[in-house]
């Protein structure tokens, strides 16, 4: 990008937002300093669902390109995409995935099915809506919500003994928080997440870091719920420790994790910084759970402690991300 003036897209919060809505304000406030580094204007925008707000603001004093913080509008994931669409009609660049691409990544379900009609191995499923999933496999299942990202409503709970038990427990969740719920086949194993990014040469994998469950008693289920990522004081955050897979001892294992990343960056389109999170069994094999366009990127995320591990300052990766900047 020549230009110099990088608006800084987010979705509205305030003071009484629960804390992964109110991380976004860390992360504006980051992305902000990073791109004052690297001697851009970075006024802020915040988006709700008066979009004639935005698009008015938007007209009037239209930046060179847009840095997309965007995580839900009127606290509702599913309408990610309203926020790039808008963009896409005024033709104003911006960071990060297409509409597209967030439309299909965002919707777990429909995400599950792109990878496997791309041959990736992702468990199985049931939507909430079917009947019963085509063959519900024995083992333990877990229950999660179609759109909405951050582990909301994720805990212990969540994980039920067979899939019997998976039709109470969605709708127990709808019926609490109004949005679709559905469910997936329990992969026991590491749980890894494959950071990538943009750069000159196409995307690059960074480093690979692996989440230990330190300490967990038996029976516990080892998920990264909401409690492990926002509830700092809870047993679940203080003993979820962020390692990184050694790239010699297990480089079998890292080429696959990368090669299968890649190919969800060419699957879904993915565009300036994605990430794809795994399941990896007792026997070795990755399993993708999500593909993440447009990740968390806080200093102390696990997307952010990969460009370190790498060797990249989060400044010159947040410029890479602007780089890669474009609409439609």
């Amino acid at each position: 990008m020549t230009g110099k003036t990088v608006l800084i897209l987010h979705n509205s919060v305030t003071h009484e937002s629960t804390a992964d809505a109110l991380d976004i304000l860390e992360q504006m406030d980051c992305v902000r300093a990073a791109l004052v580094s690297h001697g851009y204007e970075a006024p802020t925008l915040a988006i709700d669902l008066k979009l004639d707000a935005a698009r008015s603001r938007l007209k009037e004093y239209p930046p060179q390109a847009v840095f997309n913080l965007v995580e839900a509008i009127d606290d509702c994931g599913q309408l990610v995409p309203v926020a790039t669409a808008l963009l896409d009609h005024l033709q104003i660049p911006y960071t990060g995935c297409s509409t597209e691409g967030l439309m299909i990544t965002g919707n777990k379900v429909m995400a599950k099915r792109w990878l496997r009609a791309h041959g990736l191995a992702t468990a199985d499923w049931w939507d909430g809506v079917s009947l019963v999933p085509p063959h519900p496999g024995p083992g333990r299942w877990i229950t999660k919500p179609v759109s909405e990202d951050a582990s909301i409503g994720m805990d212990d709970s969540s994980v039920v003994a067979d899939f019997s038990q998976v039709p109470a427990r969605v709708r127990e969740q709808e019926a609490v928080r109004k949005y679709r719920w559905f469910a997936e086949q329990f992969i026991e194993g590491r749980e890894i997440n494959v950071a990538l990014i943009d750069g000159p040469g196409g995307p690059q994998v960074l480093p690979i870091p692996e989440i230990e469950f330190v300490d967990y008693p038996a029976g516990k289920p080892r998920i990264v719920g909401y409690a492990a990522k926002w509830q700092e004081d809870s047993f679940e955050c203080r003993n979820t420790v962020r390692r990184f897979v050694d790239p010699v001892s297990e480089a079998a294992l890292c080429a696959e994790l990368g090669s299968m990343s890649l190919q969800c960056w060419e699957i879904f389109q993915l565009r300036g910084y994605a990430r794809v999170d795994f399941r990896v069994d007792a026997a070795g094999k990755p399993w993708v759970l999500e593909v993440n366009a447009n990740p968390c990127i806080s200093p102390d995320a696990g997307f952010a402690a990969a460009l370190e591990q790498a060797g990249i300052s989060y400044a010159d990766g947040i410029e890479r991300i602007v780089a890669a900047a474009r609409y439609g």
